[in-house]
């Protein structure tokens, strides 16, 4: 069977998550830390579309720059959602399939 792209994709998030363990101990990562990172990067990725809208300071930055800070902001806060449903025992793809898609009508 082939991976599909949400698999692979929470998959190397782990293996981000690995790396980053091995290079940090001391944080502790437990059941607590997504939420709580996903909430510190959704703060990131608001205060760069603030700045992206006008209604934040640029802090020296272009619109390209801008841009880019968050488009990947946004990659941080998908990434940690993934590596939360994915320590949760959720199956993203089948909860979305059931709670979404499920409304498209044929």
């Amino acid at each position: 069977m082939n991976k599909n792209l949400l698999e692979e994709l929470t998959e190397k998030s782990q293996m981000v998550m690995k790396q980053y363990q091995e290079e940090f101990p001391e944080i502790k990562v437990d059941r607590d830390y997504y939420p709580f990172k996903i909430t510190e990067e959704w703060g990131e990725c608001m205060q760069a579309y603030l700045m992206l809208t006008d209604r934040g300071r640029q802090k020296g930055k272009n619109k390209d720059e801008v841009k880019q800070l968050f488009s990947q902001e946004f990659a941080d806060v998908f990434c940690f959602l993934l590596l939360f449903a994915k320590n949760e025992g959720i199956d993203i793809e089948k909860e979305i399939e059931a709670k979404w898609f499920s409304r498209i009508e044929k």
